[in-house]
C-alpha cells in the first residue's frame, strides 16, 4: 500500500470516526430533549394536580384570606414589619421578606414567577433553604415547590386571592409546615425554621386574617419577648422596668451569636455586653440627639445592600457621645424614629411608623445630605439594568418614579 492509500485510509477512519461521535451527540441531544420534554410534562402534571387540591372543596360562601384593599393590605404589612417583624429579627437567618424591603428579592422573584406583575403590591414572601417559595402579593399567591420525584425539579404556579381561602402554620418536634386552604406546600425539618421566624409568621397571618391591622406599644411591648430565647429574655425583662414597655430589639449586626445587643423601651435606650454582663442606659430626655455617619456607600452598593451596610451611630448627651457600632442602617433608622417618638415634647403623629419613611437624623446634629439629582439617579440605574442586577420593568417603573419628582 503505497502513502497516498495510507494517509486515505486513515483520512476515511477519521471521519468514519467523527461522524460516529457526531451522531452519537445527536443521539445524547435528542435523548436529552425527549427526556426534558416527558419531565416536563410529568411536572405539569403534578402542578395541575396540586393546583386542583388548592382548589377543590372551597366554600363558594366563604371570605377571602385577603380581604382588604391594596393600600390598606400595604400600609398595615409596611408598619408590622417595622414594629414587629425588625425586632429581634436576623437577616441572615430570617426566611421572610416583608414589604417595603422586597427589592433585595424582586430580581429572583421576577425570574421565578414569570406571571409576576410589578403592578401588584409585594406583601411577603417565605422562602425554605431547598429554594421553595411561597409569595403572598395583594392579587395572587405564588409558589414553587419540589418536584417529588425529582427533588432537583420544581413547580411553579399561582392562585388567585379569590380562591385564597386560607394559610396557615403548623410546628411540632419534628417538622414546620406551611398550609394553603388546608393543602402542605412547604415542608421542613423543625430545626430549619427560627422561633423568631415561627412567631412573626403566625401573627402576620392571624392578623390579616381577622383583619386586624392596628398595632399598638402593648402589642409590641409582649410580641417581642416571644421572638427570643429564654435566656436573652430574662435579660431583657431586667431593664424594663415597672411601667415602661419595651418597644425594639437588635442583634448586634442581625447575629444571634452576637454579645451584643440593644433594647428601647418607650423612655430609653440600653445598650448591654452579655460577654461582660454591663450595660449602658440612656434616658430618651437625655439625650440631645441620635446621628448617623454621611454614607460612604456608593450607589451600586447601597443597591444591593439595602439597608443591610453597617454603620456608626451615634447618642449625643450633655456629657459624652456614645458610638453604637453593632447596627445596620435599617436598625439605626429604626432608632431614630423611636428616639423622635418617645422624647419629651416630640408629637407622636409625625413620628413615621414605617421603614418606608427616609433615613432621618435627631436633633439637628447632622446636616442634610443633598438629594442626588433624579437625572443622575436614571443614569445610575440604567448601569444596574445594563449589569443585568436590575430587569427592564424594575428600570422602567424607577425611572418612572424618579421622572415624577421633577
Amino acid at each position: 500500500m503505497g502513502l497516498k492509500d495510507l494517509f486515505k485510509d486513515v483520512t476515511d477512519l477519521a471521519k468514519d470516526s467523527i461522524d460516529s461521535i457526531q451522531e452519537d451527540i445527536a443521539l445524547k441531544k435528542e435523548e436529552q430533549q425527549r427526556l426534558r420534554a416527558e419531565m416536563e410534562k410529568r411536572i405539569k402534571g403534578f402542578t395541575d394536580t396540586l393546583l386542583g387540591q388548592l382548589t377543590n372543596n372551597i366554600d363558594p360562601l366563604a371570605r377571602p384570606f385577603i380581604d382588604a384593599d391594596d393600600a390598606e393590605l400595604v400600609a398595615f404589612t409596611s408598619n408590622f414589619s417595622t414594629e414587629l417583624l425588625l425586632p429581634a429579627n436576623s437577616a441572615s437567618a430570617t426566611k421572610i421578606d416583608m414589604h417595603p424591603d422586597e427589592e433585595k428579592v424582586l430580581k429572583n422573584i421576577l425570574k421565578t414567577f414569570a406571571t409576576y406583575n410589578l403592578q401588584e403590591k409585594f406583601l411577603f414572601q417565605f422562602k425554605d433553604s431547598k429554594e421553595q417559595i411561597v409569595l403572598v402579593t395583594t392579587t395572587n399567591l405564588y409558589f414553587k415547590v419540589i418536584f417529588p420525584e425529582n427533588t432537583s425539579f420544581y413547580s411553579i404556579g399561582s392562585l388567585p386571592k379569590e380562591k385564597l381561602i386560607d394559610i396557615s402554620i403548623s410546628r411540632d418536634d419534628q417538622q414546620f409546615q406551611l398550609l394553603v386552604n388546608s393543602v402542605p406546600l412547604i415542608t421542613m425539618p423543625t430545626a430549619e425554621i427560627q422561633t423568631f421566624d415561627y412567631v412573626t409568621l403566625s401573627e402576620y397571618l392571624r392578623r390579616l386574617k381577622a383583619k386586624d391591622f392596628a398595632i399598638d406599644d402593648e402589642q409590641i411591648s409582649a410580641f417581642i419577648p416571644l421572638k427570643l430565647d429564654p435566656t436573652t429574655r430574662e435579660i431583657t425583662t431586667k431593664f424594663v422596668t415597672s411601667g415602661e414597655k419595651l418597644v425594639y430589639f437588635a442583634w448586634g449586626l442581625n447575629s444571634l451569636g452576637s454579645t451584643k445587643f440593644l433594647i428601647c423601651t418607650d423612655h430609653k435606650i440600653v445598650l448591654y455586653d452579655r460577654e461582660l454582663n454591663t450595660d449602658k442606659s440612656f434616658s430618651y430626655d437625655d439625650i440631645t440627639s441620635i446621628s448617623t455617619q454621611k454614607s460612604t456607600v456608593s450607589f451600586l452598593d447601597l443597591s444591593l445592600t439595602l439597608g443591610m451596610n453597617p454603620n456608626d451611630t451615634e447618642i449625643h448627651t450633655a456629657a459624652a457621645i456614645e458610638t453604637i457600632s453593632i447596627l445596620y442602617s435599617r436598625e439605626a433608622e429604626r432608632l431614630i424614629q423611636i428616639y423622635n417618638h418617645y422624647k419629651s415634647g416630640a408629637s407622636k403623629e409625625t413620628a413615621p411608623a414605617s421603614s418606608d419613611a427616609q433615613p432621618q437624623t435627631a436633633g439637628d446634629q447632622q446636616a442634610d445630605s443633598p438629594q442626588e439629582d433624579p437625572i443622575a439617579m436614571i443614569e445610575k440605574l440604567a448601569v444596574l439594568k445594563e449589569k443585568g442586577i436590575i430587569s427592564e420593568a424594575e428600570f422602567n417603573q424607577k425611572k418612572k418614579d424618579l421622572l415624577e419628582k421633577l
